[in-house]
């Protein structure tokens, strides 16, 4: 199994990015072969936002953490379904899903090809409904 690894941009609070482009990210062609490793540098208290691009109909899994003390890896994976031509963004906390190699691992159903793209939310940056 070869890793593509997917190196997160950190967005920064009141300051533009530059420019990412909207067709970046790092493909899985064959999943049965690839695996997304995040490189998450063992940042377990920051949150992290995944974008995907679906080119055929997939499932997409991100794999539970073995990190202790992660106390939330025994949440499970967390699989989700994207629709051809789909984007779709996904906050996760990396808590959960951070690896012992300070990775978060992803992975996409056989066959199917599926882009990802990575961003760390800047740090006290909280959710709120409005």
């Amino acid at each position: 199994m070869a890793d593509i690894t997917v190196t997160p941009t950190q967005l920064v609070m009141n300051t533009v990015s530059a420019d990412i482009p909207d067709a970046g990210g790092e493909s899985i062609v064959a999943a049965a072969d690839n695996v997304w490793a995040i490189a998450a540098g063992g940042r377990a208290s920051e949150q992290l936002v995944l974008k995907f691009l679906g080119v055929a109909s997939s499932e997409i899994t991100i794999l539970a953490g073995d990190r202790p003390p992660s106390q939330r890896a025994g949440l499970g994976n967390l699989t989700f379904a994207i629709a051809s031509t789909d984007v779709l963004w996904l906050t996760i906390e990396a808590g959960r899903f951070l690896q012992d190699d300070g990775t978060i691992r992803a992975s996409v159903d056989t066959g199917n090809t599926t882009t990802c793209m990575a961003f760390f939310l800047p740090k006290g940056l909280t959710g709120t409904s409005a």
